[in-house]
């Protein structure tokens, strides 16, 4: 995983270890389920088509040494 320097202080998702700025980590991205793009549609989720669903992914920060 390629990884940069920080620029602020995080925490690693995986082992809650802090990244302290300019230390070197990575970023991952994790699906948290699915979102309809049809939000505005007052349906029942049951009747809302299969192609309006997406892919709900955020990126999470990593040490490097998960990242390795």
């Amino acid at each position: 995983m390629k990884t940069k320097r920080s620029m602020k202080e995080r925490e690693c998702t995986i082992c809650d270890a802090f990244i302290y700025r300019g230390d070197q980590y990575g970023q991952k991205s994790v699906s948290l389920g699915k979102q309809a793009s049809w939000s505005i549609d007052q349906r029942p989720v049951e009747k809302i088509p299969a192609f309006a669903w997406s892919d709900f992914r955020v990126k999470v920060d990593i040490c490097a040494r998960c990242a390795a």
